[in-house]
């Protein structure tokens, strides 16, 4: 019986693997992902208020592109005569996509709002707070100007049960972001 071709590409194959096989240590090495730090302008509306505050945020790589969470965001303003301020305090879960200089991220978020409401009266004012809990979905893009140092646009949709009834209102972020370690 003759020799298949299957059965001499075998040894060929092995052959040809071990020619050209080179040390571990010669393999190209892809850079342990490092935790980040985010601070930055940000703007949300608050029913029918336009407020304007700060965004801080870290997170901590869990895998390559799974990371942990943490925000924290303070948003003031005045409305109907009204001051108003809004401190979010969310955790939660960002999948990552590395392309080179720019880097697209999608997340979600589970946390609460403190809201604070006062109004001045000509004898004294009223004023009240509350938390309501919710979530954020969102998304954004950095952009990787140099070494650790980049650059973020961030968009969020802050989702809170207030008061018996659901809420949304949008939140946009830019500002900078370090990466600790690179």
């Amino acid at each position: 019986m003759g020799a298949t071709p299957a059965r001499h590409a075998v040894p060929a194959l092995l052959a040809l693997s071990l020619a050209t096989a080179q040390p571990v240590s010669a393999w190209p090495v892809t850079p342990a992902p490092a935790p980040d730090l985010f601070g930055g302008y940000s703007y949300t509306r608050a029913g029918e208020a336009g407020l304007h505050g700060w965004h801080v945020a870290g997170s901590y790589p869990l895998r390559t592109s799974l990371r942990l969470v943490g925000d924290l965001s303070g948003h003031y303003g005045s409305f109907a005569q009204a001051d108003l301020g809004q401190l979010t305090f969310m955790a939660g879960a960002r999948w990552i996509w590395a392309k080179g200089r720019f880097v697209p991220f999608a997340e979600v978020l589970l946390g609460g709002t403190r809201t604070k409401t006062s109004v001045a009266l000509p004898g004294g004012s009223i004023s009240d707070s509350d938390t309501d809990w919710g979530l954020a979905l969102g998304g954004g893009l950095d952009y990787r100007v140099t070494g650790p140092w980049a650059a973020r646009a961030q968009v969020d949709l802050l989702v809170l049960r207030a008061e018996g009834a659901w809420e949304s209102d949008p939140r946009l972020s830019l500002g900078v972001v370090y990466r600790i370690g690179e």
